[in-house]
């Protein structure tokens, strides 16, 4: 796919309308209340929620590095914990809906194979964001641990999350999107997971 596809990451505002047959079905506002609504279901959208309480917490902490709240030290002891862990998370569970849940559900749901691209697709702009994410946490990192002030450094990385952040809520967005409705519409114990 080029840079102009209206499907890119960072070109899109929402799923293609062809590929939302299933939400019209099974819109968000009944997720949690539907019968196969289990614990895989709810497992996943509690990584997704817990993927996005992440940002929200280092757009905070890089906040308050700049605004002086948090010394250096204790920015970076912070950022560097919960950063590391976002990193890992996130690569961990691309790895398992790449591997795993998705083949299952499109398998479960071929007409949905065009909506598995893209979200495959969007791995690897995530990937290559993470890459750029990371880069410039170890540059804050390294100086809110050295003598000076490391507030240059901190702005860059919060400019870092800034440009990510709407790229990763649209992601997670359609993801849901896709995979949820299939979940509800087959059942978990139909994924063989």
């Amino acid at each position: 796919m080029t840079s102009d596809d209206p499907t890119a990451l960072h070109r899109r505002a929402r799923l293609p309308e062809a590929l939302r047959f299933l939400l019209a079905d099974y819109p968000r506002r009944i997720w949690g209340d539907h019968p196969n609504f289990g614990p895989t279901t709810k497992f996943y959208l509690d990584r997704h929620a817990m993927f996005r309480e992440c940002f929200a917490v280092m757009r905070r902490l890089t906040g308050e590095g700049l605004d002086g709240a948090r010394p250096g030290t204790t920015f970076a002891r912070d950022f560097a914990r919960l950063g590391g862990f976002f990193l890992q998370e996130l690569q961990t569970h691309h790895g398992i809906e790449d591997h795993h849940y998705f083949p299952a559900l499109q398998r479960l749901e071929p007409r949905l194979t065009r909506g598995f691209e893209i979200l495959d697709r969007d791995h690897h702009a995530l990937h290559e964001a993470l890459g750029r994410f990371h880069g410039a946490a170890e540059t804050a990192l390294r100086a809110a641990r050295a003598p000076g002030d490391p507030k240059r450094a901190i702005g860059a990385l919060d400019a870092e999350l800034a440009r990510f952040d709407p790229f990763l809520d649209r992601h997670l967005h359609d993801e849901e999107e896709i995979v949820i409705p299939v979940m509800l519409d087959r059942g978990e114990a139909a994924l063989g997971l």
